[in-house]
């Protein structure tokens, strides 16, 4: 049997697969779809990280005038209200969110409130929001990592703070795509939660639609 048999070098004499030199840093070598009934015949190449086992979910919200009168954060609704899970018009008396108090109970019964279905890394967070104001409106996507029969009280983290300037008018959307995270890792049965304030205090009506993209890698 021939020494010179790929099988049989030593890694320091293996070459890098096809395409490796020219390739994106933090990709992944795969096949792609191909043309042929077999199969088979698809071509190596390289895809970006994001795109290999990752998970997205989506937060779809409002906040109306009438909802609140404040600067504070706002929550989901209960479960059984009728305009569940969109309308965030609980009050969690808190300007920071890692100051509002979460009952166990609390995430059961918000059903916008989103389960983590294995360990994963938020690198985007993308979508959409209007405001028929010119106020700051802050959107806060968190977590909180609940313990089985536990009635402790828990306190979410912060995945991401993102603050934007309403338009005057719902009409016209406020882009957004943030990338840089603050805190980005997630656990299998993690919650993630939307929180919502705006600094004109009751004065505007607010709408959003956003996905939190992860991947497993």
């Amino acid at each position: 049997m021939a020494i010179n048999e790929h099988k049989n070098l030593d890694d320091a004499n293996r070459h890098q697969p096809k395409g490796f030199e020219s390739a994106a840093n933090d990709t992944v070598l795969s096949k792609d779809i191909g043309t042929g009934t077999a199969n088979t015949d698809g071509s190596l190449e390289y895809q970006s990280k994001n795109l290999m086992g990752s998970v997205d979910y989506t937060i779809i919200g409002y906040i109306q005038a009438s909802d609140y009168s404040n600067a504070n954060y706002y929550r989901a609704a209960h479960i059984t209200d009728n305009q569940s899970p969109f309308q965030y018009s609980i009050d969690t008396s808190q300007t920071a969110v890692t100051s509002i108090v979460i009952q166990p109970a609390n995430l059961i019964t918000r059903s916008s409130n989103l389960v983590v279905d294995s360990d994963s890394t938020v690198y985007k967070i993308t979508g959409w929001l209007n405001s028929n104001g010119t106020d700051t409106v802050t959107l806060a996507i968190a977590k909180v990592t609940p313990t089985a029969d536990d009635t402790s009280n828990m306190n979410p983290v912060v995945i991401d703070e993102i603050a934007v300037t309403g338009l005057g008018s719902t009409q016209k959307l406020v882009r957004i795509n943030e990338t840089t995270i603050t805190s980005s890792s997630l656990t299998a049965g993690d919650f993630l939660i939307a929180f919502i304030k705006d600094a004109g205090a009751g004065s505007n009506n607010i709408y959003w639609q956003v996905k939190i993209c992860t991947t497993k890698y």
